[in-house]
C-alpha cells in the first residue's frame, strides 16, 4: 500500500487530505468531526477582530457554490475560550498538525497572532480581498470595521505590507506560517515571491473566485443577501487553481497547498501532478460531510496503488516534470481512434465540427485527413475510442501505452498504425 504521509515544514500529515478554511470547520465541532473523518490534518476557519456578519451565505451554482460569508462569524474570544481547545484535543487524539487561520490585515494579525498561537502547530494567514466600504455590511459594528478598512489594508494589494506582516508574525509565534494566496492574476508569482522572501514557510493556493453572482429568475434578485456578490468555489474553480499551482511550483521554493475544486480522488492527483505537496477541500465537505477526507484519502491511494507508486511525494510535481517534455502543438496532430472500443453513442460525430466522424451502421468511422486535433472528441467519449497522442521531444506517442505513433495514417474506420504495436 502506497504511503499517504507527508512531510511539511517540520509537520507530519498522515495524508495529503485536510479541510480547507470554510464553514465546513466553523467550530471545535466540525473540527473534530474532520479528524474523525480521516482528515490528514486540520484546518480552522479564518477569524479577525470582529466577527463576520450575519448573511445568507451559500448558493449552490451549476459546478460550484457561491458564498458571501467573509469570515468566522464567531468571535475570537469563544474560539479563544472553547473552540481552538476542542480542535487541539482532537488533533492530539488522532496524531495529525491544527493549522489556525487568521486575517486580514497586519494591524489585526498582530492582535490575533499571539492570542491564538499557543493552541496552532502552524499560522496560516488569509490573503482574501474583502469588499469594503459597508458594501454588505449592516451590522453597525461591522458597518464601523468596513468603514476603516481600505482596499489597501488588504495584503494581497500590497506586497511591501505583505512582507513585513510575514516578518511580524514569524517575531511574534515562531511555528510554521503558511500564506493562503487569492487568484491574483499576473501579481500571483510575484506576490508569491514576496512571500519567500519575507520568511514564509508554505504557500496555500487558491482561495475561492469572486466577486461573482447569481440571479434567481423568477424573483429577478441574486440570490446572495447583501449586495448580492459572493465567491466561487468548488469544481468550476480547478482549472484555475491548477494553472495557480502550476505556475507557483515553477516559480517558488516553497511547499504549496493547493486548494479549488478538489471532489474527487483525480482532483487530488491532479493538484499533487501540478506541484502541490498536500490539498486542502471545503466545498466538497460542504456539499457531502466530514467523512469526504478519508474518503478521497482511500482514493488516493488505491489510485497510487493501481499505477505502481509507493508514495504521494512520488508524484508531486510530476506535471511539471512532464510539462517540460512536451512541445506545443505548431500543426493539426490527428487523433487516435480505436475501433473496437466504439459503443455507437454518436456523441463525437454531434461535436466534430470538421466532419472527421460520422457514423456507419452504429460505428464511428474516421477521416484523419479531415481531423484538426482539437480533441473535443476525445473529452466526450466515453471511453477509449478516440485519444490524443501525446506530442514529446522525441516524437508522437500514443498515451496509454508510450509507443511511438505516425499520427494520420490508416484509412478511414480503421485504427491508427502504431511503431511497434497495433492499436
Amino acid at each position: 500500500m502506497a504511503d499517504l504521509s507527508v512531510e511539511l515544514c517540520g509537520l507530519t500529515f498522515r495524508t495529503p487530505i485536510m479541510p480547507g478554511s470554510g464553514p465546513n470547520v466553523a467550530d471545535g465541532t466540525l473540527l473534530r468531526a474532520a479528524a474523525e473523518g480521516g482528515a490528514g490534518g486540520l484546518v480552522t476557519h479564518t477569524v479577525s477582530t470582529l466577527p463576520a456578519p450575519a448573511l445568507t451565505p451559500y448558493r449552490e451554482v451549476r459546478g460550484g457554490m457561491l458564498n458571501n460569508q467573509l469570515w468566522s462569524a464567531h468571535p475570537v474570544e469563544r474560539w479563544i475560550d472553547r473552540d481552538y481547545g476542542e480542535a487541539r484535543a482532537a488533533a492530539h487524539a488522532a496524531g495529525i498538525p491544527l493549522i489556525i487561520n487568521i486575517g486580514y490585515t497586519t494591524a489585526e494579525i498582530a492582535t490575533l497572532t499571539p492570542k491564538v498561537a499557543r493552541f496552532a502547530d502552524a499560522l496560516e494567514l488569509s490573503l482574501h480581498y474583502a469588499r469594503t466600504s459597508g458594501d454588505l455590511m449592516t451590522d453597525p459594528a461591522t458597518a464601523a470595521y468596513a468603514a476603516a478598512h481600505q482596499p489597501a489594508d488588504y495584503l494581497s494589494r500590497s506586497p511591501e505590507m505583505l512582507f513585513e506582516t510575514i516578518r511580524m508574525a514569524k517575531r511574534l509565534a515562531p511555528l510554521p506560517l503558511f500564506v493562503k494566496l487569492p487568484i491574483l492574476g499576473n501579481e500571483l508569482v510575484a506576490v508569491a515571491r514576496a512571500c519567500e522572501e519575507a520568511g514564509a514557510d508554505a504557500i496555500v493556493a487558491v482561495n475561492a473566485f469572486g466577486p461573482c453572482m447569481s440571479i434567481d429568475i423568477e424573483t429577478a434578485e441574486p440570490v446572495l443577501t447583501g449586495d448580492g456578490m459572493g465567491w466561487l468555489s468548488g469544481q468550476a474553480l480547478k482549472p484555475l487553481a491548477l494553472r495557480c499551482i502550476f505556475d507557483l511550483a515553477r516559480a517558488v521554493s516553497l511547499p504549496i497547498i493547493g486548494c479549488g475544486g478538489v471532489n474527487r480522488p483525480e482532483d487530488a492527483v491532479e493538484m499533487l501532478m501540478a506541484g502541490a505537496s498536500a490539498v486542502q477541500v471545503c466545498t466538497a465537505a460542504l456539499q457531502r460531510g466530514p467523512n469526504i477526507y478519508g474518503s478521497l484519502a482511500a482514493g488516493v491511494e488505491a489510485w497510487l496503488d493501481q499505477r505502481g507508486y509507493a508514495s504521494v511525494q512520488a508524484i508531486v510535481g510530476l506535471g511539471v516534470k512532464r510539462w517540460r517534455t512536451l512541445v506545443a502543438h505548431r500543426q493539426s496532430v490527428p487523433v487516435l481512434y480505436q475501433e473496437e472500443e466504439c459503443i455507437g453513442c454518436k456523441l463525437c460525430e454531434r461535436s466534430c465540427h470538421y466532419d472527421a466522424i460520422y457514423m456507419v451502421d452504429k460505428l464511428a468511422e474516421f477521416n484523419p485527413e479531415r481531423c484538426f486535433g482539437c480533441g473535443l472528441c476525445v473529452t466526450r467519449c466515453p471511453t477509449d475510442a478516440l485519444l490524443m497522442p501525446q506530442v514529446t521531444q522525441s516524437g508522437v506517442l500514443h498515451p496509454l501505452f508510450g509507443t511511438s505513433v505516425e499520427a494520420g495514417r490508416g484509412g478511414a474506420g480503421h485504427a491508427i498504425e502504431t511503431t511497434g504495436r497495433q492499436v
